[in-house]
């Protein structure tokens, strides 16, 4: 047993040796080739040469840009406020309808007939309190008789009130101005209180909302004037109305909107479209993509020359995109940047200049 332990305790320690003994010598090659090459001659540095071009900041709008959606400016859903069949549907769907409109027909049922009834106990009712009154006044009738006749009056009254209103209630009619959307009855339904009837929405203005970061909301005004595009390249304009003051808890974004006139219809609600609303203005040069890069610290930036012809670096911010660059901060007013080859040259480095191609 104690034979085999020293057996594996020397394999071990040749193993050791092996990998020792090599990584000595691999580090004794590098040394060997620094010194081979220390030896060779000074030659005199040749300068890159890199395209340039001069250029300048303009006043350029600040903007937040977002995704979002029209909306009607009101949408109601009308639903039954009392129990009837369907007589007459007199607007069909996509209608445009003005307040007041009738929309959905009930039938009458008995409800003339209570109308009737209920308007004759009232007067009745009326003649009660009338006598009681006058009874009281001659000391035949109390003050208590009189008040329970009142009492029976003010019950007919009430009674008379819901069967105006039940009449009421089976014509159906439009609230505001606008555009019959839904409608979930047909003709012979039987409708119970509370059943839906219609949707009617208003689109003669149009809500603009989106969703913007908790940081872009603290910059934004009511007031302020919101551009909008659609995907088919139209345009339009309107005025923020509304900014959310409690943050979707999920997204951590919060809702605003804008009202956009409408009164040609040309807008639709539910389609896609982009905000930008102008926060500022800032100083901001335009430039390609391509003349980005990265520094050491993995900052993005742009290289320039001095008027020396030394390369300097500047981080940049993007403020916005642009057809065919990006607009970006961070750049001294005037200077002339490195358009081609800064890819292959170094802070600090001399370079020879040539107008960009």
């Amino acid at each position: 047993m104690k034979k085999s332990t020293y057996l594996s305790l020397g394999l071990l320690l040749l193993v050791v040796v092996w990998m020792l003994s090599g990584i000595f010598a691999n580090t004794s090659e590098p040394q060997a080739t620094t010194t081979s090459s220390s030896t060779s001659p000074n030659k005199p540095l040749q300068k890159m040469t890199v395209g340039v071009q001069d250029i300048e900041s303009e006043d350029v709008a600040r903007e937040i840009v977002i995704q979002g959606e029209l909306e009607p400016l009101r949408e109601v859903e009308i639903r039954a406020q009392t129990t009837s069949r369907v007589l007459s549907l007199p607007v069909e769907k996509g209608e445009y309808v003005a307040a007041g409109t009738l929309l959905v027909q009930l039938a009458t049922e008995d409800r003339i007939a209570r109308l009737k009834s209920a308007e004759a106990e009232v007067t009745s009712q009326q003649l009660e309190v009338a006598g009681a009154k006058t009874l009281q006044k001659r000391g035949l009738q109390s003050e208590n008789q009189l008040r329970s006749r009142e009492a029976a009056l003010a019950v007919a009254e009430a009674t008379l009130q819901t069967a105006e209103l039940e009449l009421e209630y089976i014509a159906i009619k439009t609230p505001f101005n606008g555009i019959l959307e839904s409608r979930y009855v047909e003709l012979g339904s039987h409708l119970e209180k509370g059943d839906k009837v219609a949707l009617i929405i208003d689109e003669s203005t149009v809500k603009a909302v989106g969703y913007v970061s908790q940081q872009s909301a603290g910059q934004l005004l009511l007031g302020q004037q919101v551009h909008i595009r659609l995907l088919d390249g139209r345009e339009a304009s309107g005025e923020l109305t509304y900014i959310s003051s409690v943050g979707d808890p999920q997204t951590h974004s919060f809702r605003i909107e804008a009202k956009v006139d409408n009164t040609d219809g040309m807008l639709n609600a539910g389609v896609s479209i982009e905000l930008s609303i102008t926060t500022g203005y800032e100083a901001a040069h335009f430039v390609s993509p391509a003349v980005l890069s990265l520094n050491t610290s993995g900052e993005v930036g742009i290289k320039s020359v001095n008027e020396d012809s030394i390369v300097n670096f500047h981080p940049i911010k993007l403020l916005r995109t642009g057809a065919d660059g990006v607009w970006v901060t961070g750049l001294p007013d005037k200077v002339r940047i490195i358009t081609q080859g800064q890819g292959f040259v170094n802070v600090g480095e001399p370079v020879t200049e040539v107008p960009a191609s």
